[in-house]
């Protein structure tokens, strides 16, 4: 499967784990050969069609180190090869905001925020972005300081390949990393995870996934967000189904929930609860 050309740029730890989950669904080989690629390209592949040249990509990249305004230009321009960071494109100047104020853990606001402008209530030391697709291609609006280490993973290597050099290029602490975070716990410690568009993709391979992963993470705040339109543009009731799968998503765990305010995306700010005190003898 890592020889196809469709197929080998995927981390073989997720094809792996693929295939160990769909292979045994059918008897003959090449229908097994064929469950699995389909699967793999309903969680990954079809979210990149207009994702060309990353090698290009990456070298532009790194040319304009230095070059903000270079930088931000070539970052909405690259934000076209993922389909979740292309879908918030027509939202830019109100989505953004948004989740600006979220990862410092400001209350969200309907007023403007100017784009140079820093926000220091709260500013996280450590992000961590999973499946990150080509959001951190968002930095540039987040106000976030050069020091905060940005770490984001992601399965895809052509993705990773272009968040480390834009990584590098803008000066932002931090890495990016080809990994399965579906068959591999998160364990590093943050002030921030973002979950935004993945949990239906990690859902698809096998359902109870994301829990697990909300029931590991060592984060004060965990960002959740969900499509509300398929890869076509249709709505076919997804708000409706994605309020009811995260209020299952998170019943019992220990987090505050508060819903955000996003454009054209269903979106929630997790913050972990206090332990309880202990009880007086």
């Amino acid at each position: 499967m890592l020889a196809a050309r469709h197929f080998r740029h995927l981390s073989p730890d997720l094809v792996a784990r693929v295939t160990t989950i769909e292979a045994p669904k059918v008897r003959r080989h090449n229908e097994a050969v064929a469950r699995v690629k389909r699967k793999l390209h309903q969680i990954a592949n079809a979210y990149t069609p207009a994702l060309h040249a990353p090698r290009d990509a990456a070298d532009a990249l790194r040319s304009a180190a230095g070059d903000e305004d270079a930088l931000r230009t070539l970052a909405i321009s690259l934000m076209y090869g993922h389909a979740s960071t292309a879908e918030r494109l027509p939202v830019h100047d109100l989505i953004t905001p948004r989740l600006r104020e979220a990862i410092h853990g400001t209350s969200g606001s309907d007023g403007p925020i100017n784009p140079g402008e820093r926000v220091d209530a709260e500013t996280p030391a450590r992000i961590l972005d999973l499946a990150c697709g080509l959001n951190p291609l968002m930095i540039p609006w987040l106000g976030l300081p050069r020091t905060c280490r940005y770490d984001a993973y992601d399965a895809d290597s052509r993705l990773v390949s272009i968040v480390q050099a834009f990584l590098e290029a803008w000066g932002q602490a931090g890495s990016a990393t080809v990994r399965d975070i579906g068959g591999q716990d998160t364990t590093e410690t943050a002030d921030v995870v973002l979950l935004l568009k993945a949990v239906p993709c990690l859902e698809q391979v096998r359902v109870g996934t994301s829990r697990r992963i909300l029931e590991t993470l060592n984060a004060n705040r965990v960002i959740v967000t969900y499509p509300v339109q398929s890869l076509g543009g249709n709505d076919r009731g997804m708000r409706a189904t994605y309020r009811q799968a995260f209020d299952n998503l998170v019943a019992g765990l220990p987090w505050h929930v508060a819903e955000l305010r996003l454009p054209d995306e269903l979106g929630y700010l997790l913050t972990r609860k206090a332990p309880p005190a202990p009880v007086s003898q």
